[in-house]
């Protein structure tokens, strides 16, 4: 690992743990073994730290999803690979993206840094809305609309039927964030939640 992912990856376990204004580049120097006068040759502030740390989430999120097998493309185009998916492989799905979030060394506290951070950081509180909450409705809705429009979900409101997919699964993820020992129980309640998902609304 280079000394510049190392300063990256210290800078986002520091801001998870005890936020961006409670971090100092002296703090984050310390951290990685290097002077604190030496941090600034590879980063000016750290404003370009945090910015960095929001591109490589986005890398990363699209590298994972597409080791998931989450079907990629617009909504319509995600629709047609969910037409004919069995329950068992949205549950694969649901639980790639779970754990993805909940463990994974670097989406978990980042997860944790910009929740902390969106009141008051403005480009952590975009980004949480921005990844946690609009995207991912706004998407899932579009998805369930073309579904329901095909057929394959019942006759219901699409963003309706997003936030009763999508809710609970954010709710797991608190529930659970610092409670590793449970992780086959939330994994129980995971299943659960999208198996009455679909029966509530799949026609199959």
């Amino acid at each position: 690992m280079s000394t510049k992912e190392l300063i990256l990856n210290k800078s986002l376990q520091l801001f998870s743990e005890r936020g961006y204004e409670g971090v100092s580049m002296r703090d984050i120097a310390a951290e990685v073994g290097i002077k604190a006068a030496s941090i600034y040759n590879h980063f000016s502030s750290k404003e370009e730290i945090f910015n960095h740390l929001l591109e490589e989430m986005d890398l990363r999120y699209n590298q994972a999803v597409s080791a998931i097998g989450v079907p990629e493309g617009s909504a319509k185009e995600a629709a047609n690979s969910y037409v004919g998916i069995s329950e068992e492989h949205l549950h694969e799905i649901a639980k790639g993206l779970f754990l993805y979030f909940l463990k994974d060394e670097f989406a978990a506290p980042f997860r944790r840094m910009v929740t902390a951070e969106q009141y008051r950081h403005s480009i952590a509180g975009d980004t949480f809305q921005k990844m946690y909450v609009s995207s991912a409705l706004e998407f899932q809705s579009s998805l369930f609309e073309t579904l329901i429009t095909q057929g394959v979900f019942t006759d219901s409101n699409p963003q309706t039927v997003a936030l009763h997919f999508y809710a609970p699964i954010f709710l797991l993820l608190s529930k659970y964030d610092k409670k590793p020992e449970s992780e086959s129980e939330a994994l129980n309640e995971l299943k659960n939640h999208v198996s009455q998902f679909s029966r509530l609304y799949s026609r199959r």
